[in-house]
């Protein structure tokens, strides 16, 4: 897993009696997001939503594979609370 999966991956804490959302984000060579998709729902439109909002507006360092910066999809599973 790269660096900027696991930054990902911790976008929101797990816990109990959080919603999980997964999702796919593209990342620019600059590590600014460049479109989100939703890949399977916590079952709840507005927390899907609020996750698709939020994982948007997130800021990521530039995203690296070697030496080069690059522009790629990042799997994420965000998780939310009440």
């Amino acid at each position: 897993m790269s660096l900027i999966d696991k930054l990902l991956s911790r976008t929101q804490p797990a816990g109990e009696g959080r919603q999980r959302v997964f999702a796919r984000v593209l990342l620019d060579e600059a590590g600014r997001v460049q479109a989100v998709q939703l890949k399977r729902s916590c079952g709840d439109p507005a927390i899907d939503e609020r996750a698709l909002v939020e994982l948007q507006n997130n800021r990521y360092p530039a995203n690296r594979i070697g030496s080069k910066t690059s522009r790629r999809w990042h799997d994420v599973a965000w998780s939310g609370g009440e």
